[in-house]
């Protein structure tokens, strides 16, 4: 279980090491994210598993890398000179193809997505995998090549950025070197970056005035804020 786990977490960092980077493959997941946010301007990123056993994994990841990116200024203190971590979100593609997917196809805003599927299914269901694979490798199609047609409710423009990432079966191995490899991805953004994955400053000041307001929303003492004051006085009128 979690000792397989962090095996297959080791052996993506001996990959990552000892591989050179032409064949690296955290050098070109990183350099591929580095690309779209600075090259493509691209806002935000999906994550689309097509294993409902992976649907977490977008919630994990949102942490992992806006947390640890999602700096404004460099080690050095001096600004950044350039966009950092575009918002990650996510699901199941499964659930999600008759959701979002509609603007990640035809929206004017054009999203690069993860799309992660697992090869050999542990169950019995081997028609169902088919299908689910199939959906897999046509969603990437479909962002790479578009669609062409006269009528434009019906147009797919195509050249949407999508990184396909298999896993030969969704063991504790694989996950371990699947989390692996986006650790080390984001460790490699932040070199690009030149900012700390390493804090997070940013989680602070929010739970450093909630503390200074509980009193206030006890009705103890009075906000700073002019605008939070008059939100504590509505919540006041309210009870």
């Amino acid at each position: 279980g979690f000792e397989e786990l962090l095996a297959g977490a080791a052996e993506m960092d001996a990959h990552v090491v000892q591989t050179p980077l032409e064949r690296n493959l955290a050098a070109w997941h990183a350099m591929t994210a580095v690309w779209n946010r600075n090259g493509l301007d691209a806002a935000t990123h999906a994550v689309l598993p097509y294993d409902e056993r992976l649907r977490l994994l977008p919630n994990y990841l949102q942490q992992l890398v806006m947390e640890s990116l999602g700096k404004s200024a460099r080690v050095d203190g001096s600004p950044v000179a350039s966009a950092t971590v575009p918002v990650w979100w996510g699901g199941a593609g499964t659930d999600t193809q008759h959701s979002f997917f509609q603007a990640l196809h035809q929206g004017t805003d054009v999203v690069p997505c993860d799309l992660i599927g697992v090869v050999n299914a542990d169950h019995g269901h081997a028609e169902n995998h088919h299908a689910l694979l199939s959906n897999l490798f046509a969603q990437a199609e479909a962002f790479a090549n578009g669609q062409a047609s006269d009528d434009p409710h019906r147009s797919y423009a195509g050249n949407r950025p999508s990184t396909l990432i298999l896993l030969e079966a969704l063991t504790p191995r694989s996950l371990g070197a699947l989390l692996a490899l986006y650790e080390h991805s984001v460790y490699l953004q932040a070199v690009v970056w030149g900012i700390n994955p390493f804090d997070q400053f940013g989680v602070e000041l929010g739970k450093q005035l909630a503390s200074t307001l509980l009193p206030a929303l006890k009705g103890q003492a009075q906000a700073d804020d002019a605008v939070t004051r008059e939100l504590l006085a509505q919540v006041s009128q309210k009870r």
